[in-house]
């Protein structure tokens, strides 16, 4: 089965893989992924758990969240092939990626340093579309999204 998995869709996905589905879903679209981490997100002893799935072949990570019933909540990226509205974005220069966003409706940004001595790394968040760009040395290195909340507690499930 050939599955589409290089298609942003902010709110809904990856291609043919849509946030809330399960990790057996997810397998049967695309088979064991190549690494497993499990780790507490919130740094609390107590907290929920999350379980970050990584394929190599694919240049992409998921994350399902023990809080929302182990369902898909966030998709990482770092794959040039990737697109969001007809747009490759992986490797582009900062200004160009926020230019090619600027007519998309993804809501006010923020950006911030995290540079180091050895890395210049900046991360432009957009808040209310549950989306990060990471740029390392000035070049989009990494997209993260994902599922788009109704209140602090709600996800709002893709259809």
């Amino acid at each position: 089965m050939k599955v589409n998995t290089n298609e942003i869709k902010i709110g809904t996905g990856l291609g043919d893989i849509q946030f809330g589905c399960t990790k057996e879903k997810l397998k049967y679209l695309i088979g064991e992924p190549d690494e497993v981490d499990t780790y507490n997100a919130s740094g609390e002893e107590d907290g929920y758990l999350t379980e970050s799935w990584h394929y190599d072949e694919y240049e992409f990570s998921v994350s399902f969240d023990e809080e929302d019933n182990w369902k898909l909540t966030t998709i990482s990226t770092s794959s040039p092939e990737c697109f969001f509205n007809g747009n490759k974005l992986v490797g582009k220069e900062k200004d160009e990626v926020l230019q090619l966003l600027e007519d998309e409706n993804l809501g006010d940004n923020e950006l911030d340093d995290m540079s180091d001595d050895k890395t210049d790394q900046k991360l432009v968040s957009f808040l209310s579309s549950s989306l990060n760009l990471w740029f390392e040395n000035g070049e989009l290195s990494e997209i993260q999204w994902g599922v788009l909340w109704n209140d602090e507690d709600t996800p709002n499930w893709p259809e």
